[in-house]
């Protein structure tokens, strides 16, 4: 009984280190390529003077 256990925790420590990434790329992230920083929501960047809140929302 106490040899079952310890497999079972061992497999599923295995299965989280390899969900994690830690023996490679995860599985989530496999076929993805990766952005860069750069190309992340310019469009969304605006410069000028800070606006309150209250005149964003009220005119």
């Amino acid at each position: 009984m106490r040899f079952l256990f310890l497999l079972i925790l061992l497999v599923n420590v295995a299965v989280l280190a390899y969900g994690q990434g830690f023996m490679g790329t995860p599985p989530s992230e496999e076929g993805r390529t990766p952005r860069q920083l750069l190309e992340r929501n310019q469009h969304i960047v605006e410069f000028g003077q800070p606006r309150l809140a209250e005149a964003q929302a009220g005119g």
